[in-house]
């Protein structure tokens, strides 16, 4: 075989390599990437990251478990729906403004974020979950940071984007 016929032959080879494994898969959701039939959300990967580079954090405040506005969010997720929420175990809590978004998992019940209007005007802080804005279940095959985001973002438009930019999903049903 000649020299000059080397690269195109081994430039065949390797595009022949490189596609018999990947392919695409069409969901109802979109378009999955299958690589070695392990399912990739390409367009929520490149989301995630073009929302990490564009947003604010440093107005966003992470509540602790030592706070009592912290307590006070698990106690609101708790009456929620008892007895099944009784067991809230929360992970992401975040606030900004009169906003908040809390990431949840229960015993008995899927994990969700909830999305959280406080009224500071009262003489005691008044919490309302907005129904509305509940985000619960899994994601996957999706990447769950952009697909809850855009969820919640469509259910709650008069929440700040950027709370909902800065939220970063902590629990392992997100994963």
């Amino acid at each position: 075989m000649r020299n000059k016929a080397l690269l195109p032959l081994l430039v065949i080879v390797l595009v022949g390599v490189v596609l018999s494994h990947l392919d695409l898969k069409e969901d109802e959701n979109g378009t999955l990437l299958l690589i070695d039939n392990r399912a990739v959300d390409i367009k929520g990967e490149v989301n995630d990251i073009w929302t990490g580079l564009r947003r604010d954090c440093k107005k966003i405040r992470s509540l602790t478990p030592n706070e009592e506005d912290y307590r006070q969010i698990k106690r609101l997720i708790q009456i929620y729906s008892p007895p099944s929420s009784d067991s809230v175990k929360l992970f992401t809590v975040i606030s900004q403004q009169d906003w908040i978004l809390a990431e949840a998992e229960f015993a008995e019940l899927l994990p969700a974020v909830v999305l959280i209007k406080s009224d500071a005007s009262a003489p005691n802080p008044n919490l309302t979950i907005i129904p509305t804005a509940i985000w619960s279940g899994y994601t996957k095959p999706w990447k769950a940071a952009p697909y809850i985001r855009q969820y919640i973002s469509h259910q709650a438009p008069q929440a700040p984007n950027n709370l909902i930019d800065c939220f970063e999903p902590k629990s392992l049903s997100f994963k």
